[in-house]
């Protein structure tokens, strides 16, 4: 008890005389071409030699002084010294979660220089998934703050790709990859019907199945009807009507049978657009 106490006393001067240091320098004018001051602050290899063994406590000690320093510093300063601070704090813990999702989240908060924000984002992101492979709530969080924050479905896609690959994850973590990736047209019709009937299978409940039942009904009348308007557009330019039924097309040769949904319905002809549309949709509560 003796040693750690003894430890943690040591740590708790140096950085005591790290933060006098600190300020001292700061009342010393300087000239600086760019207008900014500068943060003095160790490296994660002399905290480490210094802290006796005891970096993760150092590590919460800067993170709890990240948050009152974000407090103090105007906008365009606090910006300047996050990405260092926050980058220092976790190569003393790797897996120190909170500093990867709130230091992300201060970094967003600037509405100026956007794209610098964003890219510091991503490699502190980045940085939380090589150290935590397995956390898909991180993933998640990046994938959603791209989303949201940026609008950048790339990268949005890139982390939830993470997220969902993650054994363990949600379940509907497979659902918002799917939609995402209908929604960028990365994936054909096939391609998205084929991975909707894969979530569906590893689904556990039957909302889940359900939904999974519904995404694919959409996507087979998707795929059919773009197959079928431009049948019926035809028809409709050489004889100048629409048909009521697929009966005309079959008997022209134009179809081999009545085309039919994924639930083995046949699709309806709406004259007053002359188009394809499938019958039903799947509920559930």
């Amino acid at each position: 008890m003796k040693r750690v106490a003894g430890a943690l006393l040591v740590v708790a001067v140096l950085l005591a005389g790290t933060v006098l240091a600190e300020r001292a320098l700061q009342r010393v004018e300087r000239p600086d071409p760019l207008g900014r001051k500068l943060l003095y602050l160790p490296s994660a290899e002399m905290l480490r030699l210094t802290s006796l063994g005891n970096a993760g406590f150092v590590a919460d000690v800067l993170y709890l002084w990240s948050i009152q320093y974000y407090a103090q510093y105007g906008i365009n300063d606090r910006f300047l010294y996050l990405e260092t601070i926050y980058d220092l704090i976790t190569d003393l813990d790797p897996l120190y979660h909170d500093a990867y999702r709130v230091g992300a989240l201060i970094i967003q908060l600037p509405n100026t220089d956007e794209d610098v924000h964003k890219k510091a984002v991503i490699r502190l992101f980045d940085k939380a998934l090589r150290n935590m492979p397995a956390n898909h709530e991180i993933a998640e969080a990046a994938a959603w703050d791209m989303y949201i924050r940026y609008r950048d479905m790339a990268n949005a896609l890139r982390y939830l790709k993470v997220a969902a690959a993650i054994p363990g994850s949600p379940h509907r973590l497979k659902r918002f990859l799917a939609a995402w990736s209908e929604d960028e047209e990365e994936w054909s019709f096939d391609k998205a019907i084929s991975y909707w009937i894969e979530v569906r299978e590893t689904a556990k409940t039957d909302y889940d199945r359900a939904v999974c039942e519904k995404q694919i009904y959409r996507l087979v009348a998707s795929r059919d009807e773009e197959l079928l308007n431009p049948l019926l557009g035809d028809w409709m330019a050489r004889y100048g009507v629409c048909p009521e039924t697929w009966e005309p097309l079959i008997e022209a040769g134009w179809l081999a049978k009545a085309p039919i949904d994924y639930f083995g319905k046949s699709y309806r002809i709406l004259p007053e657009a002359c188009s394809a549309m499938a019958t039903e949709s799947v509920r559930f509560d």
